[in-house]
């Protein structure tokens, strides 16, 4: 009997339509992806119909881990990194009897593997399960597990005495002194942790009475770890060692580098060490280089806006701005710029602080000051290596900026940031630089400003009715985009997404009796897979100043930003906050969230 395909039975089921599942046999039969690789991709259905369909089709119970309890007795003795690269969970143990939950439920070795974690022989009952929801339950024991992992190593650095190493003795500690000691295991987990977590920051501070670790996720500061005070000097310490800085200077802030290798994830740690009233402070930023370039497609970008910047990426000189407070994911849009420019036939060269993504093809420079290699004296000496293209991350001074902009009038394309917090007001930053207003009419071509809110969690996702106040602020905040209705506009988005998804459906706006509009917005109720936070992951929200004749008189007698903006507007330009209420309006993050990251 032939066994029935994945698209088959969900087209029989009727998740899907037989338009959906030709498209698939046909992109099939031009790649070597499964039906099931393809399907997720496609949007056609989400992870959980697919694995809900192998379930059905062969006779093997699904489970939901995030509606599981598992017990923390159940791992505490196993190795969760293993069991993830297994892709298994054991989530339920009676007697001799566990139930294990798979994303391959047909993977003998990872069984029998398995079953080497266990002390006493044990039948495993298979059950299926999603990939997030395996995911889930892996981070989330690590995140339970991270205080009582440390919570031994203290008991161990008792023992040891470590705890009692004054200055001078933390002095005299290396590498090899520290890879085994207590201490070592707290950072090791602190690190794995931060990995585990996609956090982006660590912040190790002394406070008055303890030593404080907290973690930035999705741009947001979470504590999760506090320790005794009398532990911050190894701590520090063992970090120290790791980015090779000096662990006798205390006085000096310090900068290092720490690479490091968790399974297939390779990060790169930028280490900045400064000293307090309570000692020194450490903080880890953490890049994951394995992800690969992030195409500019996926940055937030979109429309006008969108068409307006990959327009002035096809130029073959002048100056393009992307603005915005630090974290706000500037280097990650440049990045994505520069791999769409990036060819054979091109030279690009980049001069960076510190170079967080790297990019195959491109030459990337890395700032250092200690040295001399400033940004403008790099700069200087780029520009004799021939380029086609020049990045610079950080225009910082005027020296900067005059080279900027001659680079830009002998012909080379110039991609730069710039701290302003609106895209017209990096016109009068450059002035105040001492850029000649007419030098900045010429040069100019694109300024964009950007900030990152929450992405909501689509797992826990629900819609609620917006209170009267709320829907005037929104057509407030939306009033200058020409002919915009906001019912019209909602109607729209609601059912081209509602055609387009699977999963979550959009609450279309309505009217009642009296003609007054019921308008919808989106949250996240908070669930284990978002941490209860109610987001889970980030988008960029922009708005694009092209740079056009009709604003050259305005630039020429420093005029204001806000005239700008007008113009910008005739030309398609909007608002960041208006990109934010619309992707608020369109279920991919909050009002609150824009608010947060965008309001002055």
């Amino acid at each position: 009997m032939k066994v029935k395909s994945i698209v088959g039975h969900l087209l029989e089921k009727g998740t899907i339509d037989l338009q959906t599942a030709n498209r698939v046999k046909v992109e099939q039969s031009k790649t070597n992806k499964t039906e099931k690789e393809l399907l997720a991709e496609m949007g056609f259905a989400t992870e959980e119909q697919i694995v809900r369909a192998q379930s059905e089709m062969f006779s093997i119970p699904f489970v939901d881990l995030n509606n599981v309890v598992v017990p923390d007795e159940l791992l505490s003795g196993l190795d969760v990194k293993l069991l993830k690269n297994l892709k298994l969970i054991p989530f339920e143990k009676t007697n001799s009897q566990v139930k294990v939950a798979m994303i391959n439920p047909f993977d003998v070795q990872a069984i029998q593997a398995l079953q080497t974690q266990f002390k006493e022989h044990v039948q495993f009952s298979v059950y299926i399960t999603t990939q997030e929801s395996l995911n889930l339950v892996a981070e989330r024991f690590l995140g339970e597990t991270i205080s009582s992992e440390v919570s031994e190593a203290l008991q161990d650095v008792g023992e040891t005495g470590v705890t009692n190493l004054d200055g001078e003795q933390a002095d005299s500690l290396d590498s090899s002194t520290l890879v085994n000691a207590p201490v070592a295991r707290i950072v090791n987990s602190i690190l794995r942790y931060a990995v585990e977590t996609k956090a982006s920051d660590i912040h190790i501070e002394p406070l008055e009475e303890r030593l404080r670790v907290r973690f930035r996720v999705d741009g947001v500061m979470l504590e999760k770890l506090s320790l005794p005070r009398n532990t911050s000097n190894n701590i520090i310490a063992r970090v120290k060692i790791l980015s090779k800085l000096k662990i006798d200077e205390r006085r000096l802030p310090q900068d290092g580098r720490i690479q490091l290798k968790f399974d297939k994830v390779r990060i790169d740690v930028r280490v900045a060490s400064m000293p307090t009233i309570h000692g020194e402070k450490i903080v880890l930023r953490l890049l994951d280089v394995s992800e690969g370039v992030p195409p500019i497609e996926t940055s937030g970008l979109r429309g006008k806006g969108f068409e307006s910047f990959v327009k002035s990426l096809g130029g073959t000189h002048g100056i393009i701005l992307l603005t915005g407070p630090t974290g706000s994911g500037k280097t990650r849009t440049l990045a994505g710029a520069l791999s769409r420019l990036n060819k054979p036939t091109v030279n690009i060269i980049t001069l960076e602080d510190p170079v967080e993504i790297r990019i195959p093809g491109v030459t990337q420079i890395q700032v250092n000051a200690d040295i001399g290699l400033t940004f403008a004296h790099g700069l200087r000496s780029i520009l004799r290596q021939d380029p086609d293209i020049v990045m610079v991350g950080e225009i910082r001074d005027q020296e900067t900026a005059k080279l900027a902009v001659e680079a830009s009038l002998t012909g080379h394309l110039v991609l730069a940031t710039l701290h302003t917090n609106t895209a017209a007001a990096a016109i009068a930053r450059l002035t105040e630089m001492g850029i000649e207003p007419y030098l900045v009419a010429s040069t100019l071509k694109n300024v964009v400003a950007q900030r990152l809110p929450r992405r909501i969690c689509m797992h826990c996702v629900e819609s609620y009715e917006t209170s009267a106040e709320v829907v005037k602020d929104i057509e407030n905040v939306l009033s200058t985009i020409p002919n915009f209705d906001l019912f019209t506009y909602l109607q729209n988005v609601c059912k081209s997404s509602n055609q387009q998804q699977r999963g979550f459906k959009l609450t279309c706006p309505t009217k009642d009796q009296q003609g007054n509009k019921k308008i919808f917005l989106y949250r996240g109720k908070g669930c284990a897979r978002c941490s209860y936070k109610g987001y889970s992951g980030r988008i960029g929200i922009f708005e694009v100043l092209p740079i056009v004749e009709a604003m050259v008189p305005i630039i020429l007698k420093n005029g204001l930003a806000s005239d700008l903006e007008v113009i910008g507007r005739k030309f398609g330009m909007l608002h960041i906050m208006q990109d934010g209420y619309l992707k608020a309006l369109e279920c991919k993050t909050t009002i609150e969230e824009v608010l947060r990251v965008a309001q002055d």
